[in-house]
C-alpha cells in the first residue's frame, strides 16, 4: 500500500478515534391529544437491534444531545464506508499486474521459455 493511501486510512481512522459519542437509531417528536388538549411534544428514540424493535422516551432536555449523538452515528457511518472505499481501491491496485510483468509473461510459452517469432 503506498503512502499516500496509507495517510488517507490513517486520517479517517482518527476522525473514528475522535467520536466519543453516537447513538443508533431514529428519534420523533410525538405529541398526544387534540386540539385545546394537545399535549407535548415529548420525544421517542427507537430502533431495532438483534432482530427486535425497541423504543424509549427521551426527556425534553436531553433532545438535542441526543440528535448529536446521533449525527455522530451518522458520521461515522459515512467513515467506515470511505475507509473500505479507499481499502478496496488499494486492494485492487495491488492487484493489478504490472504492465511490464505481463508482457513478459505473454512472451513466454507454455514451459516458461521464451516463444521465437
Amino acid at each position: 500500500m503506498d503512502m499516500r493511501t496509507q495517510q488517507k486510512r490513517d486520517g479517517i481512522l482518527d476522525q473514528m478515534r475522535r467520536i466519543e459519542r453516537l447513538r443508533r437509531g431514529s428519534i420523533s417528536e410525538q405529541f398526544y391529544g387534540s386540539g385545546e388538549q394537545r399535549q407535548g411534544p415529548y420525544y421517542v428514540l427507537q430502533g431495532h437491534r438483534g432482530g427486535k424493535h425497541w423504543s424509549r422516551r427521551i426527556p425534553r432536555d436531553q433532545a438535542a444531545q441526543v440528535r448529536e449523538d446521533l449525527g455522530a452515528e451518522t458520521r461515522f457511518r459515512e467513515l467506515c464506508a470511505e475507509f473500505a472505499e479507499v481499502t478496496e481501491q488499494a486492494t485492487m491496485a495491488e492487484d493489478q499486474p504490472d504492465s511490464k510483468k505481463n508482457a513478459a509473461t505473454r512472451s513466454r510459452s507454455a514451459t516458461g521459455k521464451r516463444k521465437h517469432s
